[in-house]
């Protein structure tokens, strides 16, 4: 069975999650962090974007990483100049394949792409860098051409196809049709990779159906940061990889967790409790029935181990406490209560946890808000500033 390589966009697509930027510094920290944990191949920005980016994507890949560092680039020769300018040692070969994309983005037709896109994998290989191509909206575009755009990028040499569900419509029964078909239609030894997008919630079921179907390269982030909605998280897709599949991916689960909480510091993105395997909440337990079957047996309402992925279980007192959470917190302090204390206790917990009301809430919200406001857009007003600044200075 084919090797899985998770490849990670975080400092790419993560980094164009709205409001979100990193610094050079941090995008060296987290650029370590993912090479620890194991990640093979990194994307690390977009040359093209600034000469501040060109200075961090060099400043990763003199770091000498074990990962592998690629950069996404579009079809055009100067960008692939930027890349290897930079010392990249892949690109990602950013190529709109539906027709929609073709059409209104490009105003070309498909011939004159698949022109353009070999002209392209044979420049960049002649600059010595291996060679990805992105298969953009490749969940809207024509199969048939889609395939041919494939075969067509591994005889130029490209090493690894990835198909994209740009836009988040897939679901994962499609997803796992779509890439069997391309799978049973292109050479063999042509590795393929899915890229998904998590509009409809859907990213890491649809990157488990596409490996299921034979990808062995799932684009993830932490966190799932990316455009809009995001994309598949590399905690989920990780564990689901190992314990789901049981197949090896050479992450290290125990790292995991760190790296998310250094993402989530960096980013500005915080993560919600309820966030699977990362989240505040993920091995917390509230629920009197829950808490006296983990007590008994941890496998009753665990389904992964906690110290799997660097957690360890809490029971939470709140309103749902049950005698049992009670007893066992007094147990361990040495304490010994009857029935009827125990119950009083538990009666007092309640009361005084339904007594503090929601007024925290409210004022959490309103932060969270303002925060939202001033750190994750840019203000127009301020924009308009600038307008009148320049405008007024050349006028």
């Amino acid at each position: 069975m084919d090797n899985i390589k998770i490849v990670d966009g975080t400092l790419r697509e993560g980094e164009q999650t709205p409001g979100v930027i990193f610094t050079t510094d941090e995008k060296l920290q987290i650029a370590r962090e993912l090479d620890l944990t194991g990640i093979e191949l990194l994307d690390v920005g977009m040359p093209a974007v600034s000469a501040e980016e060109r200075e961090a994507i060099s400043a990763i890949a003199a770091e000498g990483l074990n990962a592998s560092v690629g950069v996404s680039v579009r079809i055009r020769h100067e960008e692939i100049d930027q890349a290897a300018g930079c010392g990249a040692d892949e690109i990602f070969l950013i190529c709109p394949v539906s027709h929609l994309h073709i059409k209104s983005r490009l105003g070309i037709d498909e011939n004159s792409l698949k022109r353009l896109t070999e002209d392209m994998i044979g420049y960049a290989r002649d600059k010595k860098m291996a060679v990805n191509l992105v298969a953009e909206d490749g969940s809207r575009a024509d199969i048939s051409f889609l395939i041919d755009m494939l075969c067509q990028a591994h005889e130029m040499g490209a090493q690894c196809a990835f198909i994209c569900d740009t836009v988040g419509i897939m679901e994962p029964f499609g997803m796992k049709t779509l890439i069997a078909r391309i799978k049973e239609a292109v050479p063999q030894n042509m590795t393929l990779g899915v890229h998904c997008h998590n509009d409809f919630g859907l990213a890491t079921a649809n990157t488990l159906a596409a490996m299921e179907a034979g990808a062995v390269c799932p684009s993830v982030t932490v966190n799932g940061l990316g455009e809009r909605a995001g994309n598949a998280p590399l905690h989920e897709v990780a564990v689901a990889i190992e314990k789901i599949f049981q197949r090896n991916h050479g992450i290290d689960m125990q790292r995991l967790y760190g790296l998310s909480r250094l993402v989530e510091h960096c980013s500005g993105i915080f993560i919600t409790p309820h966030t699977p395997i990362v989240g505040l909440n993920a091995f917390r337990h509230e629920s009197g029935i829950h808490v006296d079957g983990i007590l008994k047996n941890s496998e009753t309402y665990t389904g992964l181990d906690p110290s799997d992925v660097n957690r360890s279980p809490v029971f939470v007192l709140g309103k749902h406490t049950g005698t049992q959470t009670i007893r066992h917190l007094l147990q361990h302090r040495g304490y010994d209560a009857d029935e009827e204390d125990l119950r009083k206790i538990l009666n007092l917990v309640k009361e005084r946890k339904t007594e503090e009301g929601k007024d925290e809430i409210k004022r959490m919200a309103g932060k969270i808000g303002a925060f939202y406001e001033q750190c994750l857009t840019f203000p127009l007003e301020s924009f308009w500033k600038i307008v009148k600044e320049v405008l007024d200075k050349d006028g």
